[in-house]
């Protein structure tokens, strides 16, 4: 009889080895890496994307610190420009009161003088004390004109300090000397 054997040759029971399709393995390799290539690719893009980013910001972020630069330093030459300013403004002020001092007081004088026969030939004004010296026909247009100051609400103090008959081109006349105190 004829025998067929449909078994695989080789020891009964032993299992035949698989053989791997080297194109597969291949394929699948190049297949990886062209993969991970393409990871790397697409990782090292959105880097750039984002140093770029980064670096734009950067440049904002400068060039709103030389603006701000700019502003503080208008701000400072501002500052400076008020403070001379405000010293000018003091300085006027101050000029302007010592001004309007001496000027009030020959106005009030002038006013207290008028209707009288006097001649005034010294004013002196330091701080808040005025001293006077003058001439006048009789010596009850000195006592009136010191009345009269008195009378006024821009001096206080009035103190007659001298008052002599003196002859001045043949004409007799009283020479007197006053001293008062402003007031505020």
């Amino acid at each position: 009889m004829i025998r067929i054997n449909l078994l695989s040759t080789g020891p009964k029971g032993a299992k035949r080895k698989p053989q791997y399709d080297v194109r597969a393995q291949l394929m699948v390799g190049v297949g990886v890496v062209v993969i991970v290539l393409a990871g790397c690719w697409w990782y090292s893009m959105a880097l750039d994307d984002e140093i770029e980013a980064l670096q734009q910001e950067k440049q904002n972020k400068q060039g709103q610190i030389a603006k701000l630069k700019e502003q503080v330093k208008q701000v400072e030459d501002f500052e400076k420009k008020k403070k001379l300013l405000e010293d000018k403004n003091r300085i006027i002020e101050e000029l302007e009161r010592s001004r309007t001092g001496p000027v009030k007081v020959l106005d009030h004088v002038s006013q207290s003088i008028e209707p009288l026969k006097i001649w005034l030939t010294r004013l002196g004004v330091t701080s808040d004390v005025v001293e006077l010296e003058g001439s006048a026909l009789t010596n009850d247009d000195v006592v009136e004109f010191a009345n009269n100051l008195r009378r006024t609400e821009y001096f206080t103090a009035i103190n007659l300090r001298e008052s002599k008959a003196a002859s001045e081109n043949k004409v007799n006349v009283y020479q007197f000397r006053l001293t008062f105190r402003l007031k505020g």
